[in-house]
């Protein structure tokens, strides 16, 4: 008798299993809108970006944001761990355009790795660099997110997020 009452359930379980563990097909969709037009000019802002950091031309860069209020941080594992929640800032564009455009000091920067996705309008750079204090030896390296938009036939950075280490002392 028990073995009767336990095939109904078995063969139930049989039936819902697969149907749980097989994820859904994925949506069908064209793809990325994405042009050459605009590869070559998301390249050009990037060119755009190293040269006012290299003359230090605080506002060509700027022009090159969205706005000053983006979401701009050098991302740092310690500071967030101590973060809270909620506490976290990430509009410090002025940190950067005071350590970069505020003192006497040129950067040279390096970008490589460059992988650029986008889609119509809006587009995502990911990217390697190395920042050198021109006319040392001294200088950093991470890894840096752009998210970009296209404002009024324009690319423009809407927000950076970057990563920043010393460089190691056998790179210089």
């Amino acid at each position: 008798m028990r073995l009767a009452r336990l095939i109904p359930v078995l063969l139930l379980a049989m039936i819902a299993v697969p149907a749980i563990a097989v994820p859904p097909a994925p949506v069908a969709f064209a793809g990325h809108e994405a042009k050459p037009d605009d590869d070559a000019a998301i390249h050009r802002l990037l060119d755009a970006y190293r040269a006012a950091v290299k003359d230090g031309d605080e506002a060509a860069f700027s022009a090159l944001l969205l706005d000053e209020h983006v979401p701009f941080l050098a991302v740092q594992t310690t500071a967030l761990a101590k973060a809270n929640a909620d506490g976290v800032d990430v509009r410090r564009y002025a940190d950067f355009r005071a350590a970069v455009f505020g003192s006497a000091r040129r950067y040279e920067q390096r970008f490589d790795n460059v992988r650029i996705m986008q889609d119509g309008a809006l587009a995502q750079v990911s990217l390697d660099f190395v920042t050198v204090d021109a006319g040392t030896d001294q200088g950093g390296y991470g890894w840096k997110t752009l998210e970009l938009l296209k404002v009024a036939g324009g690319w423009r950075i809407a927000s950076e997020f970057y990563t920043a280490y010393p460089l190691p002392s056998n790179a210089r």
